[in-house]
């Protein structure tokens, strides 16, 4: 019986000790700042281009990024389904997105930034009968640069390995990387909160 009521107190102890976690992990899209955010966020590629670097090209194109962060709250992460596309891409290349999939914030302690996730996004680049696809499966993409005091508007900065995912044996079988910056134009303003 006393080691029932031990294994009984020790488990409470847990229970209450992964509540406390689960609530510190907790991030939220805010804007204005402390104001939870669940509108459309938009962001478009910052200076000339965003880069998808694989074995075989450069490929450069522009970009816009849309998407709602879905959940909030005590516990978990901010995170949303996204739509990005990519045109106007270099050399005849055309990037399609298969599917976005999600992107998820996590909060990078002592800061209003974050780090990005994307799961379950697939991209396709082709030219000439040639086709690379790449897809995300909780892969580190880039940072959450909220807005600053002056008025500076939030980015994303991506600075992604995006793993091989089928296609063409030119294509390697190694991830292609995915560099550049994106300027959010909505909302105005966007912060990252723990």
């Amino acid at each position: 019986m006393k080691y029932v009521k031990i294994l009984s107190l020790l488990a409470v102890a847990a229970t209450a000790l992964m509540a406390f976690a689960a609530s510190a992990s907790a991030t939220s899209i805010t804007s204005p700042k402390n104001t939870l955010y669940t509108n459309t966020i938009h962001a478009v590629h910052e200076g000339s281009h965003v880069t998808l670097d694989n074995p075989i090209a450069k490929i450069e194109c522009n970009s816009t990024v849309h998407g709602a962060s879905l959940t909030h709250g005590a516990g978990v992460t901010a995170k949303g389904n996204i739509t990005v596309a990519f045109t106007n891409c270099t050399n005849s290349w055309h990037v399609t997105v298969i599917a976005s999939g999600s992107l998820e914030v996590h909060n990078i302690s002592g800061t209003t930034d974050g780090t990005l996730t994307s799961t379950g996004a697939t991209v396709t680049a082709t030219r000439l009968g040639i086709e690379c696809r790449y897809a995300t499966n909780a892969t580190d993409v880039g940072r959450l640069t909220s807005s600053d005091t002056t008025g500076k508007e939030a980015t994303l900065d991506i600075t992604a390995a995006i793993p091989f995912h089928g296609g063409s044996g030119l294509c390697g079988g190694g991830a292609t990387t995915w560099t550049g910056n994106y300027v959010v134009k909505t909302p105005t303003t966007l912060y990252v909160d723990p």
